[in-house]
């Protein structure tokens, strides 16, 4: 993703996200650092083109929308785009409020990836809808959860994620069949 689909991105979707965090729960602010977020996407992408050996010929540095929506969300997930002073639970969960950047960075990611499944001529937005789960609240609060707790035992694993939005893709594909 070259910078100014990068910034499109942003504006339309994280700082949409971000701000929509922001004005329903005052505790929280939104840093709008697009920069700092592009250069963490960029380290993201590099480190996933080293573990994947990608020579630097034509088309072989470039990586499939899964590999892409995994460095997104990685990257989200590191610059910490929402912050807050809690001090309490008024108002809203706080297992939630200590989840919110993995929440924005998956909610934000599912919508690109969305995207680029239309780009690519796959069925309407509205056919891609995430999984009913049945042990917790919905898919997204399991997959925040899970978010969560690899980031804190620092164990983000851009290909395992990859390997979500792939699996996500081919259950809503299988869902609409």
């Amino acid at each position: 993703m070259i910078k100014s689909e990068f910034m499109e991105f942003y504006d339309n979707t994280v700082k949409r996200l971000g701000e929509r965090v922001q004005k329903e729960y005052p505790e929280f602010t939104f840093c709008d650092n697009p920069s700092s977020l592009y250069e963490e996407y960029l380290n993201q992408k590099t480190m996933l083109r080293v573990l994947y050996e990608k020579q630097d010929f034509p088309d072989k540095t470039l990586l499939d929308r899964h590999k892409v929506c995994a460095c997104m969300v990685a990257a989200i997930i590191k610059v910490r785009l929402l912050s807050g002073d809690i001090e309490s639970d008024d108002g809203f969960t706080l297992s939630n409020a200590s989840r919110i950047n993995e929440q924005l960075a998956f909610l934000s990611t599912w919508e690109l990836f969305k995207g680029f499944l239309l780009l690519h001529g796959k069925q309407t937005a509205e056919d891609y809808k995430l999984p009913d789960t049945f042990h917790n609240v919905s898919f997204l609060d399991t997959i925040t959860r899970s978010l969560f707790f690899a980031n804190q035992l620092n164990a983000l694993s851009t290909p395992l994620i990859a390997n979500i939005f792939f699996l996500l893709e081919k259950y809503c594909e299988s869902q609409n069949e």
